[in-house]
């Protein structure tokens, strides 16, 4: 718009005339000479013109003029059946059967002394007076607020005082026992660190007279000189050896309580575990290995049998995830069941057809189930326990393992295939005939334990023998925290632990724990519990670990 004070058409003509009045339909300041012309316009005669000093420009004119539709034509018309206002383009399109479509100029002759008018400004009032009561109300409540801020904050001072009080006692004691143990540890490091200093020493100056030797000695002084440096090597490796069995690697850790009470604030924990270097004799020459020193599974004790859902049987395969729910596989009724805390039935998803194998990925929060009638795995979201994109992966599948970025599936004619998590398939193994029911990785050695019929066998990832072994029937297999192999006998109705080399095997569960025709198996997460398919398909035993 122009300036207050001057003719909007005028001012269109690049004229400055001083507007006198303004007409509110053309939303327009008038000079005298143009409301003359304004009047003279029969389709101006309707149009209120008023003196432009009753005018507030700052109130907004809320009420539409042009149609949305067509936005270049005049809202001039008004359909009484459908209660709107539109314009001449709107009426062939959208109004061509309605009775009563009138001129917008007779639809609102009138319109001050309406019901339609009284009613709108009835509602717009109470509008009001109920916004102005509510906003009364907030100014009480934010003025009630103020006066209560100094109350409040001295009594939130005064708790801070004695809880401040209390908090520095505790930091004290803290303090003085992390100080203690800190000059406990530091004074064993110390020693250890004397130790090392001493022999390495020693051994720097053997290597000094050797190298002395190879440059300026004879070959006899140098024979001499390597076979009296044997015996001192050997004897060196015992005080290695020493030293190694004798370190500890120490932290002292502050345990924060999520929920914290004055009377508990946080305390110290030590964390004492064996030293992670490993000192190999016969490879002098080669960098140490770090190891974690893990105690072994020493027998398994019966806990109790999984209460399962009525009429739940044919389970094939379990897994447990990372949020310790319980999967199991129904062949019968084509479903994957859920287990809340593993015991707890929770939910179960419907599949598209029989499940067989399952398997959680490890690091995700997705597990993949085999579906041998479909020549395909089912992803499944752990979170949501929904249904996550289905893979056909060619061929019929039953065993299923995986690693945070692969996934291999095994089943007819001795295949297995490589997939990334994404299902793309990168890569087919071909073991022969026979199916592959259940598949174990391992990681550390980058190799399959895969079960068939009567078989075991260790496979390397591009498809090598490492070693086979007979075994009883078709069952699961698992490995341990250790890398010991778990294998059922599922004619013999027993559980036997193989080491990973295979050479070594040991009967760990059988018919006196109630183990009969086991299938498939696997530990809970910090492997404290060991789950079996027990009796035929029909019920899942729950062992506890013993160390």
């Amino acid at each position: 718009m122009a300036t207050a004070s001057f003719c909007d058409p005028c001012t269109k003509a690049n004229l400055s005339v001083s507007a006198t009045k303004y007409c509110s339909d053309c939303e327009e300041r008038l000079c005298p000479a143009c409301v003359e012309s304004h009047a003279r316009f029969k389709a101006f005669t309707s149009h209120h013109v008023i003196d432009l000093s009753s005018i507030d420009f700052n109130i907004p004119v809320s009420a539409k003029k042009i149609c949305d539709v067509h936005p270049d034509i005049l809202l001039d018309y008004y359909c009484t059946d459908h209660e709107l206002v539109c314009c001449r383009a709107c009426i062939p399109k959208d109004h061509r059967k309605c009775e009563k479509v009138l001129p917008l100029e007779h639809a609102s002759k009138d319109v001050k002394k309406s019901a339609l008018f009284t009613d709108v400004m009835q509602d717009i009032k109470h509008l009001i007076t109920t916004l102005t009561n509510v906003q009364d109300n907030r100014e009480s409540n934010l003025q009630r607020l103020s006066k209560t801020r100094s109350v409040i904050t001295k009594q939130i001072s005064e708790v801070k005082s004695r809880l401040l009080k209390q908090i520095d006692d505790l930091e004290r004691d803290l303090q003085t026992e992390l100080s203690s143990l800190q000059r406990k540890y530091e004074t064993e490091i110390n020693m250890h660190k004397e130790e090392i200093t001493k022999i390495l020493n020693s051994l720097k100056t053997k290597q000094k007279e050797v190298d002395f030797l190879k440059d300026h000695g004879s070959n006899n002084q140098i024979f001499h000189a390597l076979h009296q440096q044997v015996s001192s090597i050997k004897s060196a490796e015992v005080n290695v050896q020493k030293i190694v069995s004798n370190s500890h690697e120490i932290d002292i850790a502050f345990d924060e309580k999520k929920d914290i009470r004055i009377d508990l604030f946080g305390q110290l924990s030590e964390t004492v575990t064996p030293c992670k270097i490993q000192y190999n004799s016969k490879k002098i020459q080669q960098a140490q290995i770090m190891i974690e020193q893990i105690k072994c599974i020493v027998k398994f004790e019966k806990d109790t049998e999984l209460k399962l859902k009525a009429g739940l049987k044919s389970i094939y395969d379990l897994s447990i995830t990372v949020n310790n729910k319980l999967l199991l596989t129904s062949w019968s009724d084509s479903t994957l069941y859920i287990y809340r805390d593993c015991n707890i039935y929770e939910t179960e998803i419907i599949l598209s057809s029989k499940p067989f194998g399952v398997v959680v990925i490890p690091g995700t929060d997705r597990a993949s189930v085999t579906l041998p009638h479909e020549d395909s795995i089912q992803f499944i979201n752990t979170t949501k326990m929904t249904k996550d994109g289905k893979v056909d992966v060619g061929f019929i599948c039953y065993g299923i393992t995986a690693q945070r970025e692969r996934v291999y599936v095994g089943g007819m004619n001795g295949t297995i295939k490589t997939l990334d998590t994404n299902g793309n398939i990168l890569k087919t193994i071909k073991l022969g005939s026979g199916n592959i029911d259940f598949l174990a990785y391992d990681d550390s050695q980058e190799q399959f334990f895969v079960r068939g019929h009567n078989k075991l066998q260790c496979i390397k990832l591009d498809g090598t023998l490492v070693y086979s072994k007979d075994v009883s029937g078709t069952a699961g297999v698992m490995r341990d925290r250790q890398g010991n192999i778990y294998y059922g006998g599922n004619l013999a109705n027993n559980i036997e632990r193989m080491s990973s080399d295979g050479e070594n095997s040991e009967e760990m569960l059988n018919k006196d724990n109630g183990i009969l025709r086991p299938y498939g198996m696997c530990f809970n997460n910090d492997f404290t519990k060991l789950f079996v398919i027990n009796n035929s398909y029909t019920s899942v035993f729950v062992y506890n670990c013993r160390y």
